[in-house]
């Protein structure tokens, strides 16, 4: 029973290899670089942001992601930033470390173009040790190795980001490679496969106090089926907000947040699916941004 539970393990593999997404995150709202690298040194510039969200937290081994981010200004009209996204999804798992670069054009007056390049190196690996619950069982080394571990692959993303006053609208290519990786244990060969992302956004102030923030998201990409989202932020004084979130097929959502204090940030998501049983596909994300210059000075 374990040879046709590691067979399936691989062949599931190769599966989530050819329709490879980079992990969600609902931390948008609160860190705009997590949408886009245009938005690096454009938006809550000098603030390192740190998360953590568990998906499925109905089901053993439901994925689970950590994220580290920080952007800042580099010159006028420039910018640059730089995030590590560890996630991990039962025996699978994946390390993203990317560096980011942003222009800023204004083409027409109050009329901008955030152009934004990310490059770094990407890292798949499958945990083959954890797929035996039995603590007795010895793998044979001869049937699988404990870890398989692809080479280490460059990898790169890049974004347009259209701003006019309070309206937004960006389109996204992320996990753009090239050439084949090969997991040398196992003797397979798989290729990340580029996804592309749209979103738009509106600001607009109710009144001196009460903001709101509808945001509309497009993803999709070879062999992925393309999925929809729709968030809404409402601020009160710039401090506190909320959010709801609607994602296709069927996952509702709110997030809570505010700003500590002048250099602290807090966010918390949570969202589940309608379609099937309470409990079982759960999310949490919570995010904390710190901007240590504010408490420098």
């Amino acid at each position: 029973m374990k040879k046709l539970y590691t067979i399936a393990a691989i062949l599931l593999a190769g599966v989530l290899c050819h329709a490879q997404q980079a992990p969600l995150s609902e931390n948008y709202f609160l860190d705009r670089y997590s949408l886009a690298p245009s938005y690096a040194g454009n938006f809550n510039t000098k603030y390192l942001f740190m998360g953590y969200r568990s998906d499925w937290t109905g089901i053993d081994g439901g994925p689970k992601t950590i994220r580290l981010s920080y952007n800042d200004v580099l010159m006028q009209n420039a910018g640059y930033g730089g995030k590590i996204i560890f996630d991990k999804a039962g025996i699978f798992r994946q390390l993203y470390i990317m560096g980011s670069y942003s222009y800023r054009l204004e083409f027409v007056e109050s009329h901008f173009f955030l152009f934004g390049l990310s490059a770094g190196l990407y890292s798949n690996g499958i945990d083959m040790s954890q797929y035996y619950d039995d603590p007795d069982y010895m793998i044979d080394p001869s049937l699988v190795n404990d870890n398989i571990r692809a080479k280490i692959k460059f990898i790169s993303e890049f974004s347009v980001v259209y701003r006019w006053d309070n309206v937004e609208a960006g389109l996204l290519f992320n996990n753009v490679t090239f050439g084949d990786a090969t997991y040398s244990e196992a003797g397979t060969v798989y290729k990340p496969m580029a996804n592309f992302q749209f979103h738009g956004s509106y600001k607009y102030a109710i009144d001196e106090k009460w903001t709101l923030n509808p945001l509309m998201i497009i993803r999709s990409g070879k062999n992925i089926r393309s999925q929809f989202e729709l968030a809404t932020q409402v601020l009160y004084g710039e401090r506190f907000w909320g959010s709801v979130v609607y994602r296709d097929p069927g996952i509702l959502g709110t997030g809570l947040g505010m700003q500590i204090d002048r250099g602290l940030k807090f966010g918390y998501n949570f969202n589940f699916a309608t379609n099937i049983e309470m409990g079982a596909f759960n999310s949490h994300e919570v995010s904390l941004g710190i901007n240590i210059f504010e408490y420098i000075k």
